[in-house]
């Protein structure tokens, strides 16, 4: 696919440039404010927690396709890894590791707490209508 080459090329660009690197972070900063609000506050339990699984899940692919590709996909976000003793594939696994099984326990721990919370009202109505 065309797009394929493009993604690590924007990706190292986004590393190198300050301002860029920067206005990435607050894109992701107000993404996650606004998908976590939506969560919290405007959507209904079931809803919630079927939002987070999808994000567990996509995630999670992300985190594997990084921790199991056999080269490194952006060469400049890893230019830093021998400070940290590892090779550039080395910090790219770890990365992806981080991102596939913390990350994705989060996610799955917030989605049964909505789970939960659904099963609690939905006992909770079923009793008032009783």
């Amino acid at each position: 696919a065309i797009w394929a080459w493009h993604v690590p090329i924007l990706f190292d660009a986004v590393v190198t440039d300050t301002a860029l690197h920067r206005l990435q972070h607050l894109s992701f900063f107000v993404t996650a404010i606004l998908f976590w609000w939506a969560i919290a506050w405007r959507s209904d339990y079931g809803a919630s927690a079927w939002y987070l699984f999808v994000t567990m899940i996509h995630t999670s692919v992300l985190g594997a396709l990084m921790a199991l590709a056999p080269r490194v996909l952006y060469v400049a976000q890893t230019q830093t890894a021998t400070a940290w003793g590892l090779t550039p594939l080395e910090d790219q696994q770890l990365a992806g590791m981080i991102m596939w099984v913390p990350a994705g326990t989060i996610y799955a721990a917030a989605a049964m707490t909505m789970l939960a919370l659904w099963i609690r009202s939905s006992s909770e109505r079923e009793a008032q209508d009783a």
